[in-house]
C-alpha cells in the first residue's frame, strides 16, 4: 500500500492493493511532479502481474491538476488500463468546474474499454 499525504500542493494518494483501490485526492500541483508521482508509478509497475486477473477501481476526485499531473495520472491509469482485468474509472468534479469535466472527458475517450464514470458534486470535499 502506498500513501501519499496532501498538502496544499499535493494530493493525498492511496493505492490499495488488497482491495485494488486507487485513490487520488485533492489538489496536483506539486513542485516536483516526478518526484511525488514516480513511486506511485513503481508500485504499479511491480504489480502488473496481479492486476491481469483482478477489476481495479481508480477515484479520482481533484480541485485542479497542472498538466505534469495530468501526464502522470494518466501515465498511471494508462498501466493499470493496460494490465488490469477491469478497471473502473470514477472522475469526480465539482458542478461548477467545466476544466475538470473537460479533463475527465478528455481521460474518458482515452481508455473506452473501461467502465468510466464522471461524476458531478457539489463540493469534492464531501466524498
Amino acid at each position: 500500500m502506498i500513501r501519499g499525504k496532501s498538502d496544499s500542493n499535493t494530493p493525498y494518494v492511496k493505492l490499495d492493493k488488497e482491495n485494488c483501490k486507487l485513490t487520488i485526492m485533492g489538489k496536483s500541483y506539486p513542485e516536483d511532479a516526478s518526484l511525488f508521482y514516480t513511486p506511485l508509478v513503481e508500485e504499479i509497475e511491480t504489480c502488473k502481474n496481479d492486476l491481469s486477473k483482478s477489476k481495479i477501481i481508480i477515484k479520482i476526485a481533484l480541485e485542479i491538476m497542472n498538466s505534469v499531473s495530468a501526464k502522470y495520472i494518466f501515465h498511471v491509469i494508462k498501466n493499470i488500463y493496460k494490465s488490469a482485468k477491469e478497471t473502473e474509472i470514477n472522475w469526480y468534479y465539482e458542478a461548477d468546474d467545466d476544466c475538470m469535466l473537460e479533463e475527465g472527458g478528455y481521460f474518458k475517450e482515452s481508455f473506452p474499454n473501461s467502465d468510466f464514470k464522471l461524476i458531478e458534486v457539489s463540493d469534492l470535499r464531501s466524498i
